[in-house]
């Protein structure tokens, strides 16, 4: 069996129209530049995952660039809201790339989870999607198991950004571990490089495609590290190699 490699984009930020930008970056060109180097460096035929935040502010008009985007350029993705999204207005303006709840391929199974509490920015999962982890979870059995969801469950040591933790994290811990063959859980939101252990769990976070934030602030701040993505390598016995690049500028 083949391995199946993976590359998380995130918190793409995406606006209404090509020229928008947040924090002095254009989140559109920022993204196509990420895209450009992935295929430089070999990963084009990467299935990408992306962890939410494709949009900005739930515009319409963001979820239909990507579409566009990715289908004129061929890409396979698979995606999950983060809570700048609107999963109606996803669904919708993403035709080309159906939601999908879980992946198989061979000896591994993603499953995408929506960690959003509707107005918030911080993570809880409702019951009604902790029972869709569970039926999830049971669909995988067999297999291992890669966690994709847009919040954190463990504390960064960033004051403002560990409010955001997922409330009911220890809920959903229980469940993944019951499983039994979860390798690893990946997120997005913090916009930072992140690997680190949720009680025996492997934890990822990838940086954004756009602008970073401070590590190990009491306050916001942002960081002067590039736009950045993360590969993935989920191997037939089990195993999962990853790391992180950033955007270079030739």
């Amino acid at each position: 069996m083949s391995v199946l490699r993976l590359t998380q984009v995130t918190d793409l930020h995406l606006g209404p129209d090509p020229e928008f930008e947040t924090r002095g970056v254009a989140t559109l060109g920022s993204f196509k530049a990420v895209l450009q180097q992935i295929d430089q460096q070999g990963r084009g035929a990467d299935l990408l995952l992306l962890t939410g935040d494709l949009a900005s502010d739930c515009q319409p008009g963001a979820y239909r660039q990507l579409n566009q985007l990715l289908k004129a350029q061929d890409r396979r993705a698979l995606w999950l809201p983060g809570n700048h999204d609107d999963v109606t207005s996803m669904t919708q303006c993403l035709p080309d790339y159906p939601r999908c709840m879980t992946f198989e391929s061979g000896n591994w199974g993603i499953l995408m989870i929506d960690s959003c509490k509707p107005g918030e920015p911080g993570g809880e999962l409702s019951q009604s999607q902790l029972q869709r982890v569970a039926e999830g979870l049971q669909q995988l059995a067999g297999k291992f198991v890669l966690v994709a969801m847009h919040h954190s469950p463990v504390d960064l040591h960033s004051k403002w950004l560990d409010r955001h933790r997922i409330a009911n994290r220890q809920q959903l811990h229980q469940l993944l571990s019951a499983h039994g063959n979860v390798r690893a859980v990946v997120f997005g939101h913090v916009h930072q490089q992140y690997e680190g252990d949720w009680q025996g769990i492997p934890v990822y976070a990838a940086p954004s495609s756009c602008v970073q934030f401070e590590r190990f602030c009491d306050e916001f701040a942002l960081s002067d590290q590039p736009p950045g993505y993360r590969y993935l390598e989920l191997h037939p016995d089990g195993r999962l190699i990853t790391t992180v690049a950033y955007l270079t500028v030739n």
